[in-house]
Parts: structure tokens; sequence; C-alpha cells
């Protein structure tokens, strides 16, 4: 767990798979965004075998000292353009965390990993 706040009642705390869990979630909102890829698709594989899932699959935040950085894997739609997309994605995703959780992240990037026809 994460303290993001510190308020004279007590502490608001965080944990790093729920703040990308909502980041997730804004981002297969967005227009264009098929889903979520996989950062490390042989992991991914192997726990599929096994029967484990991962509900954060695709993204990852980590946190500095500089503040919170955040990496989001997506599968975007053929024929959107994808500069677009991604710039969409990120006004959201950073959007719904500082709305949410009154959170700013130094870096959202965002990796288009495969693109797909409906």
């Amino acid at each position: 767990m994460l303290t993001i706040h510190s308020k004279t009642n007590g502490d608001i705390s965080v944990s790093l798979k729920a703040i990308a869990s909502i980041a997730g979630n804004a981002a297969c909102e967005c227009y264009g965004v098929l889903g979520l890829a996989s950062k490390n698709p042989l992991k991914d594989h192997v726990n599929d075998i096994l029967g484990i899932n991962d509900s954060i699959n695709g993204v990852s935040v980590k946190y500095t000292n500089k503040g919170f950085e955040l990496n989001m894997y997506i599968i975007v739609a053929y024929g959107v353009k994808i500069t677009e997309v991604v710039s969409e994605v990120q006004k959201k995703v950073r959007y719904v965390l500082k709305k949410a959780l009154d959170i700013n992240f130094t870096q959202a990037n965002i990796y288009v990993q495969g693109i797909r026809s409906l």
C-alpha cells in the first residue's frame, strides 16, 4: 500500500494494483481501443496454462522519487488514427486518476502492441 494523502484524521493509502486497474478500465472506454495487451506475452501464456488470472494485465504503475509513472500496453482497432487514440488514452487516464485519487503522473506512456480489425 502506498500512502497518497496524509490528513489530520488519518492517511489515505492505495495499492499500485488498484491504480493500474482504474487506469486500465479508463483506457478500455476510449474509442479505438480494443483492449489491453500483454506486457510480457511468454509469462502470461504460462499463467493462462496454469489458470492464473491477472486483472491488470497490460498496465504497470510505479512510484519513484519524482512521482508516479504509468506504462500501458494497448491494442487498437484497424483504420483509426493511432496518434489520436494514444493521445485520447493519455488524456482520459490522467483525468480519471486525477479525479478519482487526486494524484498526478510524471509519465503516462502508452505502447501500441497490436492492431486488429473489428
